[in-house]
């Protein structure tokens, strides 16, 4: 039910941030862009993703975009495994709120992204 660019997607892998966006429909249009985070933000973020209480949440948490409000999620590959943690949008689970808050950041600096 949203118009524009709707869906964004933030990768975090190295010391390398990329930002996608699309717009909803038949044809994507998708727009990348792409910057370097530093090794001390990156070791922030993973001192807030505790693997032990991500490990212990259920894959989808309540019902995301049940009611077109959208849904967020997380994805973290460690020990050769992935967690996917789906939730709905702005409702981070108190295990995520706080590294959400801090790649909410790194998201919208990408505000410029065209």
């Amino acid at each position: 039910m949203c118009v524009g660019y709707c869906s964004s997607n933030l990768l975090i892998s190295d010391l390398k941030l990329t930002f996608s966006k699309s717009k909803n429909g038949q044809t994507a249009d998708t727009k990348t862009c792409s910057k370097t985070i530093s090794e001390a933000d990156i070791n922030a973020i993973k001192k807030e993703l505790n693997l032990e209480k991500i490990s212990a949440l259920p894959e989808v948490i309540g019902c995301p975009d049940c009611a077109d409000g959208g849904a967020e999620w997380i994805a973290i590959n460690a020990d050769g495994k992935q967690y996917k943690i789906t939730y709905e949008y702005g409702k981070a689970p108190k295990e995520l709120e706080a590294a959400v808050a801090r790649l909410k950041v790194l998201k919208d600096s990408f505000k410029d992204c065209n």
